[in-house]
């Protein structure tokens, strides 16, 4: 039934062409392959070393949609430290993990206990981090992680798929736009190259 699944998420997420849309896609099939009352996606900041929340399924909290997630803070940005998967039955009483005040009020605000968080990653670069979340306790067990964990690598290949289409279309629309001001600059350069031999005719006659 996860393999069923994953295929047809993979046959889903090929016909996103739309980042933002393959985003979404990704949170809703994570709550529904894992029966978890909210899924949520975050991804890497580069330039300020964190993970910000991207998308949510399930989600009722705006303090927790707004959430970042410093680099080894909590259980997301251990993942994101590490690029391990980790989860926890009942995550605000789990000392593993390091606890912040911004994240545990998120988290509450939320009103979240068993939380299961991996990677996303393509090769060595890392995208974001997938989590699968229930506002009991829950103890996941190895097959729901290693199924998660599919379902994060095929998002994070799409993701980055999907980005260097947009990327690419981008580009494709910039050459288009400046091919059109070089044509019409020469068509602009023709007419006054015609007008002024015009106007050398008119003066020689």
């Amino acid at each position: 039934a996860g393999l069923s699944a994953l295929v047809d998420t993979a046959r889903d997420l090929a016909s996103l062409p739309d980042p933002g849309g393959v985003l979404y896609a990704i949170v809703r099939r994570a709550r529904t392959l894992l029966g978890a009352d909210v899924a949520y996606l975050t991804l890497s900041d580069p330039d300020r070393g964190d993970t910000y929340m991207r998308a949510t399924a399930g989600s009722v909290s705006a303090r927790f949609q707004a959430l970042r997630l410093p680099l080894g803070a909590g259980l997301g940005g251990l993942v994101a430290q590490t690029r391990r998967p980790y989860w926890s039955a009942d995550y605000p009483a789990d000392e593993q993990f390091r606890h912040t005040s911004e994240i545990d009020a998120a988290v509450r605000d939320e009103g979240l206990i068993g939380i299961c968080g991996t990677p996303l990653l393509v090769g060595d670069e890392f995208v974001g981090v997938l989590f699968a979340s229930n506002r009991t306790w829950r103890e996941y067990h190895h097959d729901e992680v290693a199924l998660l964990g599919s379902l994060a690598a095929l998002a994070a290949v799409s993701l980055v798929q999907s980005r260097r289409a947009a990327a690419t279309a981008a580009t494709l629309a910039a050459l288009s736009a400046a091919h059109e001001g070089i044509a019409q600059a020469a068509a602009a350069h023709d007419r006054f190259v015609g007008d002024r031999g015009c106007a050398a005719q008119a003066d020689a006659r």
